[in-house]
């Protein structure tokens, strides 16, 4: 039998397959829910290691000190906002510390952060990376301090556990959706391809044209900065050609809201003149008329995952499957 002294919340979220925010609800009574399937499945993993409650409490005391980085793209972005506070609020039940910076897509900006970040000796930081700065993303590895990259990451930078999302399928499935309501011109606005995101789910966008014999033409994708207030114009430029598209998949959060506003000033209906799906369950994206078919994602999940692979020694690698949600913004076409 494990030594109880040797035993760690750590080794008991991983034995579980849960987060140690999990663990400390089930130590925690009224802290936060926890299915009871899973409650014993943490009860069985605390007694085949002999872990006690009372050794707990000592560890977390200890730990108090502890801090982790969480860098992210643009906090006024929906989704980063969004997953920020789920990694905060789980952050917290670890008694974890967390210092949250943005990098507002700026490499420069990034690595500033990053610097400030190693100063303070973090144990871990949890990042949306930009597409540069993989040297110093290297010398943080070898500092000894963990690196979780969550939604995007550097194929450069090795010594990384990678939570992310199932962005091929999942733009796949949304182009194939569209072409099954009989749509044939479909357009595709996304953000830079310098970004694994934007360069995954551009492939799957073209995988799903080719499963239904649409041949892919370079004129109906186009990209956008993230942060470019005329990204908006993207819509312009689909509408503009001889033949525009009679739907649209918006690969970006940060962009929907503007091409949203583009569609109001030209006075466009959803669905009758232009079927469209979003990236991202937002709050505005359920509670327009008509309601905005997104792809949904587990954002819970990610955050668990993310502060999961902390409490294991080797890298982790996950992609957390998203969710076509159909609702009223897509049109058949006869």
């Amino acid at each position: 039998m494990t030594d109880k002294k040797k035993s760690t919340i750590k080794e008991v979220a991983a034995l579980a397959e849960v987060s140690i925010g999990v663990v400390s609800r089930v130590l925690n009574p009224g802290s936060g829910s926890v299915s009871e399937r899973t409650r014993q499945r943490i009860l069985e993993a605390m007694q085949t290691l002999n872990y006690t409650p009372q050794s707990a409490a000592r560890e977390l005391k200890t730990s108090l000190n502890n801090t982790i980085g969480l860098v992210v793209a643009d906090i006024a972005n929906d989704f980063f906002s969004e997953i920020s506070d789920l990694i905060v609020r789980r952050a917290r039940e670890m008694a974890m510390n967390v210092i949250l910076v943005t990098t507002q897509e700026d490499p420069l900006l990034e690595r500033e952060s990053l610097s400030m970040l190693m100063q303070k000796r973090v144990k871990a930081i949890i990042a949306t990376p930009t597409s540069a700065n993989s040297d110093m993303w290297q010398s943080i590895s070898e500092m000894g301090i963990a690196i979780v990259f969550i939604d995007r990451y550097l194929s450069e930078v090795t010594h990384a556990s990678v939570i992310g999302f199932n962005n091929e399928a999942s733009a796949c499935e949304a182009t194939r959706y569209l072409a099954q309501q009989g749509h044939r011109r479909i357009g595709w606005i996304s953000g830079p391809l310098n970004t694994s995101t934007s360069l995954q789910r551009l492939k799957g966008y073209k995988q799903g044209l080719k499963e239904y014999g649409i041949d892919w033409e370079k004129q109906y994708a186009v990209v956008k900065n993230f942060r470019d207030p005329l990204a908006s114009q993207a819509l312009d430029e689909l509408l503009s050609l001889e033949e525009p598209p009679t739907a649209v998949i918006i690969g970006n959060t940060s962009i929907a809201p503007m091409i949203m506003s583009r569609i109001r000033q030209l006075k466009l209906s959803v669905p009758e003149d232009l079927s469209l799906i979003v990236y991202h369950d937002s709050h505005w994206s359920r509670l327009l008329s008509p309601s905005i078919s997104v792809i949904k994602h587990p954002l819970e999940a990610l955050a668990d995952k993310a502060l999961l692979s902390l409490s294991v020694e080797k890298q982790t690698t996950c992609e957390l499957n998203s969710t076509l949600i159909k609702r009223e913004s897509v049109a058949r076409v006869k």
